[in-house]
């Protein structure tokens, strides 16, 4: 009866504890020791519940008594920096107080305790005296006869009076005031265009055609004229950079200037990044320049090729131009010419590199450099050549001379405020691991233009990389300012954000990204952020979107642990089996992983198959990274437990305890015992995972709690 009473109060003890009546659980726990004194649980909680450090050093010390060898206890003796002996002696100099409620709980019987009637007796005659002077009536007040008020109060009537002279003047001065600073504005043009314009316009996102020729121009959307937020962080900004405050910010001029209307068009289809659109249009407005060569639809053309993958024909047409150069000797068309031939031809190299042809690759940057150079020498304000070059020399890792040829550009007077030659030097700085000086780079070009999207990725990416993602969040706030419902500002957002630890938000970001369409890189972060949260199922849902959308073996082999880890045994199994021979996952990870489906999904009795998985396990020693040597361990055991090789099963989990203290492992050792009839060994395993459930969400704690009561029973 001692013991249930016990039992009893140590579950309203911890049930009071869970719900936060720290006294009342206290003194339930208490009242079980007085019972149990040797109860390891009860004192547990108790050092959970301590008031102060007095009370802590208590309880540890006494249940480091009972059991010398508590995994808990000694845990928390090792976070307090103490050793068992200067535990021993903090506690035994600790003064005694009479309010000590191990100490009180010690004399106590268990309930609620009573007063001393002697106590009462003695102190009732004060406490009639307290209560009669409390209730007496008031004493020594003069006679006062109280008049109904029926006029203002002294001075009243001045103070209203001044207050409406007051509130008058400031209401002429405001009048005036306004007349005057409404005069001023109206009769200034450039005053009156920033304060008479619509406030917050969204931008408008039209670009105009870029007059630069350039195989991947960019959006140059039209900017709103009263951004709220600035995208100046630095003053730090060169004289000669065109400032975006003192005007508008207006899409860099195409040069050398095309007037061909179509020709414009298609440019501007190009820098949205349709070039399917673009080909025909570029292709019929090189019919129409037969009879007069001009070389930009020539030029625009090979882009679009280009942009399609068909370098070959990019190149032919390109030299189909150079052999009516001859026809206008007297215009500078050929560093035109030269600028379009140098940017295919690195394309070229690039595919040489990608396929191992390494020396013909060589073969190709040299004429690459040869031809980016006589651009530049024939026409300096070709923007293309220098980042051609710039390119061409990141190819074979130059990151200096790349530098040099984006700093030639930026030299001439021309190109000193070229937002793509500025990203482009942000972007070999960013390759070096100079993320300040990127981020400054970015910065400049926003100062010309802030709607350039590739600054904006820049500032985010730079940020994160300086690990301040708390900025990376305000760059990409911006971004989407100028840029609302950009998939990309809104995976750079969910990516700060979850750097930050906002994962919800960064939940919110993605999903946002989504919107625009399917997203495979998205689709994998986002997984990422849900198996975090224990959420598989929806992990497993967008791992298996993003395959649809491409059939990569890093993705399938994260979506075989998500669809293992939720429970779709079939669909893990599946990926085990499409992963054999990738070299995305070990031959040893994916036996092993097969052999785990295969013990949770073995039926009672069906000890062939639980046999081969173990047999399987065994073979995989020393062959599984170390992090996985305790699960496999732990397998192991339950593949001899289910076998009823409980010895056996005992040595494994207790090496597996040794090195890795888990729930699973108290859990199953708990299924052990109590199937070799250790009751009592069994209900210490069961308490120990019950107690953690108060922290820790454990799928088997159901079987735990029934578990623990049918032994108690």
């Amino acid at each position: 009866m001692a013991t249930d009473r016990a039992k009893q109060l140590r579950t309203q003890g911890i049930a009071a504890a869970k719900a936060g009546q720290k006294d009342q659980a206290r003194q339930m726990l208490q009242q079980s020791l007085q019972l149990e004194p040797r109860n390891e649980a009860a004192w547990l909680w108790l050092i959970s519940l301590a008031r102060d450090s007095r009370e802590r050093l208590f309880y540890l010390n006494r249940l480091l008594e009972i059991n010398p060898a508590n995994e808990m206890a000694l845990q928390s003796l090792q976070q307090l920096g103490l050793t068992r002996q200067q535990l021993v002696e903090q506690v035994s100099s600790l003064p005694q107080k009479a309010s000590n409620q191990a100490a009180l709980a010690a004399s106590q019987e268990p309930g609620v305790p009573a007063a001393n009637p002697n106590r009462l007796n003695q102190i009732q005659p004060e406490l009639d005296n307290l209560v009669r002077e409390y209730l007496a009536p008031p004493t020594g007040y003069p006679n006062i006869v109280w008049e109904k008020k029926t006029r203002g109060r002294a001075g009243e009537r001045d103070v209203i009076l001044l207050r409406a002279i007051i509130a008058g003047i400031v209401a002429s001065a405001l009048i005036i005031l306004f007349a005057v600073g409404y005069t001023v504005v109206w009769n200034t043009p450039a005053l009156r265009g920033i304060v008479f314009v619509p406030t917050r316009r969204p931008p408008t996102l039209t670009p105009t055609p870029t007059f630069t020729p350039t195989p991947t121009p960019g959006s140059t959307p039209t900017p709103s004229l009263t951004p709220p937020a600035s995208v100046t962080p630095s003053p730090t900004v060169p004289a000669n950079l065109p400032s975006g405050r003192q005007s508008a910010p207006q899409p860099t001029e195409i040069y050398p200037p095309v007037f061909e209307k179509g020709v414009r068009e298609s440019v501007l289809l190009l820098d949205q990044g349709d070039s399917a659109r673009a080909l025909p249009t570029l292709q019929l407005e090189i019919t129409a320049v037969q009879r007069s060569f001009d070389p930009a639809p020539y030029y625009y053309t090979a882009l679009a090729l280009a942009d399609q993958g068909d370098l070959s024909g990019a190149l032919d047409l390109l030299e189909q131009a150079e052999e009516r150069l001859e026809e206008k000797p007297n215009e500078n068309f050929a560093p035109l010419i030269d600028a379009g031939k140098a940017y295919i031809n690195l394309l070229l190299a690039e595919q040489k590199l990608q396929s191992g042809s390494r020396v013909d690759a060589e073969v190709q940057l040299v004429t690459v450099e040869e031809q980016a150079r006589a651009a530049i020498a024939g026409d300096p304000r070709l923007e293309q050549p220098y980042l051609t070059l710039a390119r061409r020399f990141m190819l074979i890792g130059s990151e200096d001379d790349a530098l040099e040829a984006i700093d030639d550009g930026l030299a001439v007077p021309d190109l000193v405020g070229s937002t793509r030659l500025l990203i482009a030097k942000g972007d070999v700085l960013f390759a070096q691991g100079e993320y300040d000086l990127a981020d400054y780079q970015a910065f400049l070009a926003l100062y010309v233009d802030p709607t350039v999207e590739a600054a904006h990725r820049l500032r985010v990416q730079a940020a994160m990389s300086r690990g301040e993602p708390g900025l990376a969040v305000l760059y990409a706030q911006t971004y989407l300012f100028y840029w609302p419902g950009s998939a990309d500002a809104y995976t750079l957002l969910g990516e700060a954000r979850a750097a930050e630890g906002n994962i919800d938000l960064a939940l919110a970001a993605y999903s946002r990204a989504l919107l625009a369409g399917p997203n495979a890189r998205v689709l994998v972060d986002r997984a990422a952020l849900y198996s975090g949260l224990g959420r598989d199922d929806l992990a497993l849902a967008d791992l298996t979107a993003a395959l649809e959308l491409g059939d990569d073996p890093a993705v399938r082999a994260q979506r075989m642990q998500a669809a293992y880890h939720s429970g779709e045994y079939a669909t893990a199994s599946a990926d085990i089996d499409a992963l054999r021979g990738s070299g995305a996952v070990s031959p040893a990870e994916l036996d092993f992983l097969a052999a785990r489906i295969a013990i949770d999904t073995a039926r009672d009795g069906d000890t062939e198959a639980i046999t081969t998985a173990l047999d399987q396990i065994d073979a995989l020693t020393g062959r599984l990274p170390q992090a996985l040597a305790p699960t496999a361990q732990e397998y192991r055991a339950r593949a001899l437990f289910q076998l009823e090789r409980y010895a056996d099963a005992l040595e494994a989990v207790d090496s597996l305890l040794t090195t890795q203290d888990s729930a699973s492992g108290h859990y199953l050792r708990g299924l052990i015992l109590q199937a070799q009839g250790d009751r009592a060994g069994a209900q210490r395993e069961y308490e120990w995972v019950l107690t953690w459930s108060q922290f820790y969400t454990f799928p088997f704690i159901e079987d735990v709690q029934t578990r623990l009561d049918a032994l108690g029973s």
